[in-house]
């Protein structure tokens, strides 16, 4: 319940405070912008794959719940190590944004490590959006997990695919795929925090 909420909120300081002022293509004004952020950078780089953790624990529990138990099985199996590998991905990510934030010189290996750490980041997010939306849909082959809200959240898995993978593609189109991506977030946050009270309530 507490992962995805401060993970979501971690993120959008993040975007909206940190990285405010940055300009999509170029990593030497987002190596700048974390170097100035300094204890918010580091703190936000630190909290969001500790609360992230808590999340993918969750989305883990319920897949092996699913795996070998019916409807699901195939998808689930299909979801686990894309969520593995996003996740590494952004704790990648996140390692790499201290290292610039604590040694923002020499100029140039700051700007091209914060280069690595988008690419990276970037291609965390489309393999972890991509089986998020594998897992919710095997949540939604069955009964226990709330169909509609299951299906729902699939789709918006395969929209928030679909904006990693047109932002990564276009620095154009970036700086708006990358908000459009948290606003998905925002729905998968909440209904985590739901399955998360029923199953607080069975326990």
């Amino acid at each position: 319940m507490l992962g995805p909420a401060i993970t979501l909120v971690c993120y959008f300081i993040q975007q909206l405070s940190v990285f405010a002022n940055a300009k999509e293509g170029d990593a030497s004004s987002f190596a700048v912008a974390a170097a100035e952020g300094g204890v918010v950078t580091i703190a936000t780089a630190i909290i969001i794959p500790l609360s992230l953790m808590m999340m993918v624990y969750g989305m883990f529990y319920i897949a092996n719940g699913i795996r070998e138990n019916g409807n699901g099985d195939a998808l689930v199996r299909y979801a686990i190590p894309l969520l593995l590998v996003g996740f590494t991905g952004f704790v990648l990510s996140s390692g790499i944004m201290v290292s610039v934030t604590n040694s923002p010189a020499p100029a140039a290996a700051a700007e091209a490590a914060m280069l690595a750490a988008s690419g990276i980041n970037s291609v965390g997010g489309i393999f972890f959006s991509l089986g998020a939306a594998a897992l919710f849909f095997a949540m939604a082959s069955r009964d226990e997990y709330n169909k509609t809200l299951a299906t729902v959240a699939g789709f918006i898995g395969l929209l928030a695919f679909v904006f990693s993978i047109t932002g990564f593609s276009s620095t154009e189109l970036s700086e708006v795929m990358t908000p459009l991506v948290g606003v998905t977030y925002i729905f998968h946050s909440i209904y985590a925090i739901y399955l998360g009270r029923r199953f607080f309530a069975k326990g």
